[in-house]
């Protein structure tokens, strides 16, 4: 049986901007982004405690690299 120490999403969307986020079980993650070509790099992602706070953090980050809310 496996006990991973992370888990890794890679969010896609319009004009080929990227999400990817690999949370991490001591309470950070890595993020990084590809929103243009000219707007590209890492996002904060320490002091993640909670499901509820990994909600909100993957919240704040779409809307950087996407614009948008998530649905």
């Amino acid at each position: 049986m496996s006990d991973p120490d992370s888990v890794g999403v890679l969010i896609s969307g319009p004009a080929e901007a990227l999400l990817s986020v690999v949370l991490f079980r001591g309470g950070w993650a890595d993020v990084d982004y590809l929103a243009n070509v000219d707007d590209a790099g890492a996002l904060p992602g320490a002091e993640i405690d909670s499901a509820a706070a990994f909600g909100i953090r993957i919240d704040e980050w779409v809307v950087r690299v996407f614009g948008v809310r998530a649905a």
